[in-house]
């Protein structure tokens, strides 16, 4: 079924391809919410248990997390495409696989531009922190709101997927908070 005007597309028959969307359009947003969700319980149980007490080390947290992240998402697409289709990606697949590592890696330059930025203005770090979870639950928020408008849901419908969205990160916090802190 295509996407027409005022219809949203149900489903794709298998090697069907939408309108909108290329191949690792999904797998895009998909490292983007989980590079969210992941800093979000990276930077909440580093900040809480106090392996990360400044700024830098929150970075080097939040950046180590994401490399590692990175790695193994690449290494595993890498893996799961020799082991199934018994060869080794093409040149196009594992420009896709970047192109998925560049989503997950700016998701990370947005919390660490957060974190610096609450540092240059001199919020105390308690604050700082506050502020990257803020800004990455808004960030799934943003995903959720605007990715269900661009796939053709109503308003109320995308302002419900970015709620449960940004609902899902806050869950991830009170759960870090109730048994970690």
């Amino acid at each position: 079924m295509r996407h027409h005007e005022g219809m949203t597309e149900q489903s794709l028959a298998p090697g069907e391809s939408s309108d909108y969307a290329d191949e690792s359009s999904a797998e895009r947003v998909a490292i983007m919410v989980y590079a969210a969700i992941t800093l979000l319980g990276v930077i909440a149980a580093s900040s809480l248990k106090q392996f990360a007490t400044d700024e830098p080390e929150l970075i080097a947290a939040a950046v180590g997390a994401s490399l590692a992240v990175a790695l193994a998402h690449g290494w595993a697409a890498i893996m799961a495409h020799r082991l199934v289709h018994r060869s080794m990606m093409s040149r196009k697949e594992i420009l896709a696989q970047v192109a998925i590592a560049g989503n997950l890696l700016a998701v990370t330059a947005i919390a660490v531009g957060t974190i610096a930025g609450g540092q240059v203005i001199g919020l105390e770090f308690p604050e700082t922190v506050l502020l990257v979870q803020s800004v990455l639950i808004a960030l799934l928020f943003l995903i959720g709101f605007f990715g269900s408008r661009w796939a053709g849901a109503s308003w109320t419908r995308a302002l419900g997927w970015g709620v449960l969205d940004a609902g899902i990160g806050v869950g991830i916090l009170l759960v870090k908070i109730l048994v970690g802190g």
